[in-house]
């Protein structure tokens, strides 16, 4: 299959600013951890991956900041996304009370079943949690997100709740993601049916 034709993902990351957005996608494309990392504005990330039928998809992670002078960029990005990641850092209770915020963003440019996961990260911090597992899961089903808790520091469920997501967006067409296939691509993407026009796939 040609560059031209393969499929190209959406994805976008919300959350409060420290949560662990851009590390989760650092982890998940290039399977190491940095710590400290800030995003201003947002960054893009991609990695390509192979389906069990053989197809090609470019994933394009857009990598959004939370502090809160550029929560005017979220519309832009939300309207136009395939499925989003919704995080919040298990050790900070206020990153989780503003869920309900980044959640009615969220619904007033989606439909009700738009592809969410919704993500608590940091459980290699335990010893300084404030917010319990089963609340995430219970916030998770009220909205109806599928729900996962991370660790970018070892890497824990990282891969599976991004492909958790990325299934769900494919699901229509029945096909999943093959295991251990995936591709860094530093190269521009060239794929027409991208929603984002600035950066184009």
């Amino acid at each position: 299959m040609s560059e031209e034709h393969e499929l190209c993902i959406n994805l976008i990351t919300l959350g409060n600013s420290t949560v662990g957005k851009t590390c989760y996608l650092v982890r998940n494309t290039e399977n190491k951890f940095s710590p400290a990392l800030s995003t201003i504005g947002y960054n893009v990330i991609v990695k390509k991956i192979e389906l069990k039928n053989g197809k090609k998809v470019n994933i394009k992670f857009y990598d959004t900041s939370g502090q809160e002078r550029y929560h005017s960029l979220a519309p832009n990005f939300i309207k136009r996304a395939d499925g989003i990641i919704l995080m919040y850092d298990i050790t900070n209770r206020e990153s989780f009370d503003t869920i309900s915020k980044w959640r009615k963003d969220i619904m007033d440019y989606k439909e009700k079943d738009f592809p969410v996961i919704l993500v608590g990260n940091k459980t290699d911090l335990e010893d300084q949690r404030q917010v319990q597992k089963e609340e995430g899961e219970n916030l998770a089903k009220e909205f109806n997100f599928k729900f996962f808790e991370v660790s970018n520091k070892d890497g824990t469920n990282i891969e599976e709740s991004s492909r958790e997501l990325i299934n769900t967006i494919l699901s229509k067409e029945s096909i999943e993601i093959k295991p251990k296939s995936v591709k860094l691509s530093k190269k521009k993407l060239k794929k027409r049916n991208c929603f984002f026009s600035k950066i184009k796939c």
